[in-house]
């Protein structure tokens, strides 16, 4: 067992509100965390995203779902705006980059 500590974000709560499945809203927030993984390692493009390479199996592994349940929530996540996916060819992961509406952004209200 891991100690709960208070300053770090659990779960995204602005996904609550949003039209968008619970396979979807875990996705999102398995992204986000392996963003901040990346982010802490220092895995920062120059343009100062943060992008990831990621398969539907890993995402299919994490999330225990089947590959269209898996496939069905990176749609939802791409027709509402909160990732961008970039195909790279047969048997190469997909390039994701996250998107926060900015109202939600880390700083914004501060």
């Amino acid at each position: 067992m891991i100690p709960y500590k208070t300053d770090t974000d659990i779960f995204p709560r602005f996904l609550i509100s949003l039209d968008l499945s619970n396979d979807a809203k875990v996705l999102y927030a398995l992204l986000l965390d392996r963003a901040g993984i990346s982010r802490k390692k220092g895995y920062i493009e120059a343009d100062g995203t943060i992008r990831l390479y990621s398969t539907v199996e890993d995402a299919k592994a994490k999330l225990r779902r089947s590959r269209q349940v898996t496939t069905r929530a990176f749609h939802e996540l791409e027709s509402c705006g909160l990732i961008f996916r970039r195909k790279q060819g047969l048997g190469r992961p997909a390039v994701i980059t996250l998107n926060m509406p900015a109202d939600k952004r880390r700083g914004a209200n501060d």
